[in-house]
C-alpha cells in the first residue's frame, strides 16, 4: 500500500480536531496533577508518620498499577455500583490523579534540598507557618520542580492516547477509527506521530532554554 496524498489531507481536519480535544484533556490533567501533587507532597511534609503512611500508600497504588486498568475500573466498573461518569471525566481524573502521584515525588524532593535556614530564618521574622509555606517555601519548591515537572506533562500529553480505550475522542483515537473505517491505517499513523512530535518539539525548545538560563544565573 502506498502513500495517498489525497485521502491523507482530506483526514488532516478530523486529526485536528482530535488535536484540539488532546490539548484541553492535557491541560487538564495538568491542572489535576500539578496541583495535587504539590498538596500531596505539602501534606506528606507537615504531618507526622500517622499523616505520611496513607499519602505513601496513595502515591504506591497509583503509582503501581496500570493507567488502562483504572481507565477501565472507571469506566466499567464504577457504573456497577452507581457512579457513572463521561468517559472525559474519566480519562482527566485517572490521568490527573495518576501524575499527582508522580508530581509529588518530584516537589517532596525539591523541598529536601530547600536549607533549613529559610525555615530558621522564617521563623526569626515571626512569618506564620502558612505564610512562610505560601511565600518562601513553595515557590522556591516550584522553581526548582519546573524542569522535571514539564517533562512529567509532556509524558501526560503524551499517554492521553490511552483514552481511546474508553472512547474519548483524542488524537490517536481519531486516527484508530479513520483507519478502521477505511482500512488504510499508513496515512493516519503518520499523520498522528508527525502531530504528537510537531506539539512535542516547542516545548522540549523552552525547557532546554529555561535550563540553559538557570545553568547561566547559577554560574
Amino acid at each position: 500500500m502506498s502513500w495517498d496524498s489525497a485521502y491523507a489531507w482530506q483526514i488532516l481536519p478530523a486529526l485536528l480536531a482530535g488535536v484540539l480535544v488532546t490539548v484541553l484533556v492535557t491541560i487538564a490533567c495538568a491542572a489535576i496533577a500539578l496541583g495535587g501533587g504539590l498538596a500531596l507532597a505539602i501534606v506528606e511534609s507537615v504531618t507526622g508518620r500517622a499523616g505520611r503512611i496513607p499519602v505513601r500508600a496513595l502515591l504506591e497504588l497509583f503509582r503501581g498499577v496500570p493507567i488502562l486498568v483504572f481507565l477501565y475500573f472507571g469506566f466499567y466498573a464504577l457504573p456497577e455500583i452507581g457512579i457513572l461518569l463521561p468517559a472525559s471525566v474519566v480519562g482527566v481524573l485517572v490521568l490527573g490523579i495518576v501524575y499527582a502521584a508522580y508530581c509529588s515525588e518530584v516537589y517532596r524532593g525539591a523541598l529536601l534540598t530547600i536549607p533549613d535556614g529559610l525555615r530558621d530564618a522564617s521563623a526569626a521574622l515571626g512569618l506564620p507557618r502558612t505564610v512562610m509555606w505560601w511565600k518562601v517555601l513553595i515557590p522556591i519548591a516550584v522553581r526548582k520542580s519546573a524542569p522535571a515537572l514539564v517533562n512529567y506533562i509532556l509524558v501526560l500529553y503524551k499517554q492521553t492516547s490511552f483514552l481511546f480505550a474508553i472512547g474519548v475522542p483524542v488524537l490517536f483515537a481519531r486516527a484508530q477509527i479513520l483507519g478502521s473505517e477505511s482500512f488504510r491505517y499508513l496515512e493516519p499513523y503518520t499523520l498522528t506521530g508527525l502531530i504528537y512530535l510537531a506539539m512535542n518539539l516547542p516545548v522540549v525548545a523552552l525547557l532546554r532554554c529555561y535550563e540553559t538560563q538557570g545553568q547561566d544565573a547559577r554560574a
